[in-house]
């Protein structure tokens, strides 16, 4: 039953082509493998080393705001309680030479989902290996998207409880007025009954009291969703160097001003221009992930929420309530009030790239497709488009699901139907097809010997005939005794069978979707310890060309950590 990406399991670290990669996108595999066909897209093929020299030499010949910046980040990471080497990073990037490897992301719940932490850690290498082949500072900045206006998406983990099953964990409680981004949301004192939430569902280990202190201390209740989010991956990742921007900050958007204003001058150009690159993309096959308007401005005004704009003829207008907007009001908040505007996902990377000088951009496969629409948009501002890298993509294995991956011959291509569906396949591989026959059998053979022997011990002494018949019944009770035990163990294995199987594909593929696109961060945390951050940097060794399938731990962590993983514990 096994596709071709079933394997033998043994402890050590596995790459997948991502061709057998479930969900993979066809976008994605081409980027891998057939970069031509998608080379119109992208200012450079990824691939190609020289690609981030001719990168630099542009960015090179711009100009940037370093005394600005070099205040406006040493402020924001010292806040977050930012370790000295993120300082000398910052000090590294504003020098005069400094270039930036930059990601970002959605400010989510206790860090968001585990790709959060790959893209970061993709970032943290790449700046490295390129710092060595330029010969130049390239310093990783991760960028906060804390003004994304889909809290639903952010406000939320999910879990596994010790039986396996997937739940979630939500915060609900802020206190704050109603808001519309993690930038001023307060997380206010329910902060403390969520985070007991999420303890039920993680198991005891030597390690849950210092996880759990850290993440009180991050996630305190007068904190913003996003300033906890900055503290909580400083803890993770701040001696990495890794440098936090918070997108929310006025002094940036200042520094970004220029870029808000040509935007409302000239929409709904750049909407245009990806509608017309999306018509392309989809011809080709591959879907689009921005859907622009004819009539589209690519930010939003922040006024009682997040409210985006359309041009409707000569006038711009709120596109929520048709308010019109004359361009002197406009023209004057953008001179004066630049913090009232947020630029949308296809504004924003014009922003970043206006500030920073970033050679290339980590992105995963859902920012590898909108990019993809926005080469245009790069072109009519002016600014040089930077190499796009995938993100490395990770699954964590740990030792109960590798024994049952290797136990079941199953791949990772083999857990994303139905659960149900997926458990019977497996029952039907595990059931012993000779078994009613061979009961059959043996009946028929009781039968015939004990006839034949009736006959034998007849002519003895006719009364044997009857003890002979007797006898033959007792073996054939005895066969049924051990059919109805058979039949029994048979089931009691298809229970046993069918939970391995539900917990195996909640722990890798939950609820069918890739692990680090679901789980946070914090269960292997408090399974596995500090050493884990250690053991994914390590594996994350360049760009996400491969899947990695990434064993965890081995025989004496579970011993000591029984709770962590069990034929009645959760594996995920």
């Amino acid at each position: 039953m096994a596709g071709p990406s079933a394997l033998r399991i043994e402890m050590t670290p596995m790459r997948l082509d991502l061709r057998q990669f479930p969900g993979s996108s066809a976008l994605l595999r081409d980027y891998r493998h057939d970069f031509s066909r998608l080379a119109p897209y992208f200012a450079w093929n990824p691939h190609d080393p020289a690609a981030y020299a001719g990168q630099a030499l542009r960015c090179d010949g711009r100009r940037y705001a370093w005394e600005d910046l070099g205040a406006i980040l040493r402020d924001q990471n010292a806040g977050w309680g930012a370790p000295p080497i993120v300082h000398q990073r910052i000090a590294a990037l504003c020098g005069g030479r400094g270039l930036a490897i930059l990601t970002g992301q959605q400010t989510g719940l206790f860090g968001g989902p585990l790709f959060t932490l790959y893209k970061a850690l993709t970032t943290l290498t790449l700046a490295e290996s390129l710092a060595r082949d330029l010969g130049r500072p390239v310093v990783p900045l991760f960028w906060m998207a804390s003004e994304d206006h889909d809290v639903a998406e952010a406000d939320h983990v999910h879990l596994t409880d010790r039986t396996g099953s997937l739940g979630v964990v939500r915060h609900h409680a802020w206190a704050s007025p109603p808001g519309f981004m993690p930038a001023n949301l307060v997380l206010g004192p329910a902060i403390h009954e969520t985070i007991a939430q999420v303890w039920e569902f993680l198991p005891p280990t030597e390690f849950s009291a210092t996880v759990k202190a850290s993440l009180l201390e991050a996630y305190a209740p007068d904190r913003t969703l996003a300033d906890a989010f900055a503290r909580w991956m400083v803890h993770l990742l701040g001696e990495t160097g890794l440098v936090l921007v918070d997108a929310s900050d006025p002094r940036l958007k200042r520094l970004a001003a220029d870029v808000v204003r040509r935007e409302l001058e000239t929409a709904p150009a750049s909407s245009c221009a990806i509608l017309e690159v999306s018509q392309s993309l989809r011809a080709g096959g591959y879907p689009t992930q921005i859907e622009a308007r004819p009539d589209g401005v690519n930010c939003f005004l922040l006024r009682d929420g997040r409210r985006p704009l359309v041009r409707d003829e000569a006038e711009l207008r709120l596109r929520d309530s048709g308010e019109p907007l004359t361009p002197t009001d406009l023209d004057r908040l953008a001179e004066r009030e630049p913090e009232r505007f947020s630029p949308n996902v296809a504004l924003r990377p014009i922003v970043q790239d206006t500030l920073f000088p970033t050679l290339a951009y980590i992105a995963g496969p859902g920012e590898l497709a909108y990019f993809a629409q926005l080469r245009p948009v790069y072109e009519a501002f002016g600014v040089p488009m930077p190499v796009i890298v995938p993100r490395a993509t990770l699954t964590l294995l740990e030792p109960r699901a590798a024994q049952l991956l290797e136990r079941f011959h199953l791949g990772l291509s083999d857990l994303t139907p139905d659960p149900e569906q997926l458990a019977s396949r497996v029952l039907r591989t595990q059931l012993p097809p000779d078994l009613e026959t061979t009961l059959t059998e043996a009946r028929s053979g009781v039968d015939e010997i004990f006839r034949r022997v009736a006959e034998a011990v007849a002519g003895v002494d006719g009364t044997l005939k009857a003890t002979a018949g007797q006898t033959a019944g007792h073996i054939q009770g005895h066969l049924d005794q051990l059919e109805r035990k058979a039949v029994q163990a048979l089931k009691r294995r298809e229970t046993e069978t069918r939970q391995q199987v539900l917990r195996l594909r909640e722990a890798l593929m939950p609820g069918g979707r890739p692990q680090e696109r679901v789980f946070p961060v914090l269960p292997y945390l408090v399974k596995y310890g500090p050493k884990l951050l250690q053991t994914i940097r390590e594996h994350v060794d360049g760009p996400g060309w491969e899947h990695l399938l990434l064993p965890l731990g081995t025989d004496s962590d579970q011993a000591r950590h029984p709770t962590a993983t069990s034929d009645g514990e959760g594996t995920g």
